[in-house]
């Protein structure tokens, strides 16, 4: 993913705390979140439009891949910079983050918003498979 990013404990009061670092609310309901998959459908008139939304997807799924017993260190370890790049807040992964979702469209509070329901909700697994079916897995 990116190699600014330095291997982390992201357990959930992580998660919250770098929440709120970044000044974020839960403005999001959870219940939403399958609505809210819709608005990153690619889109065939932007084909750069569609690259970039499909980074901020793929590390979503990299960031919501499930642990598993004897999974090698490198898979928890992406597993761990995934998540981060989203909460970065400060450094060159926040610019990039930044970028990545100005490319797509996408306000990154918004998305960071997103993210962080995404990883503390119930619906990781269906979340993982809608996300599949929008980049064409």
């Amino acid at each position: 993913m990116q190699t600014g990013v330095t291997n982390m404990d992201i357990s959930s009061a992580n998660l919250e705390k770098a929440f709120q670092k970044n000044g974020l609310t839960n403005k999001m309901e959870s219940s939403n979140i399958s609505l809210i998959l819709d608005e990153f459908r690619p889109d065939e008139s932007s084909p750069e439009r569609t690259l970039f939304l499909c980074v901020l997807l793929q590390a979503l799924l990299d960031a919501t891949k499930k642990p598993y017993e004897g999974e090698p260190a490198e898979v928890r370890v992406e597993r761990d910079r995934a998540t981060s790049w989203f909460f970065a807040s400060v450094g060159v992964t926040a610019k990039d983050f930044e970028e990545v979702c100005s490319h797509a469209g996408v306000d990154p509070d918004y998305m960071r918003e997103f993210a962080y329901k995404v990883l503390k909700s119930g619906e990781v697994e269906y979340v993982r498979k809608r996300i599949n079916a929008v980049l064409g897995h």
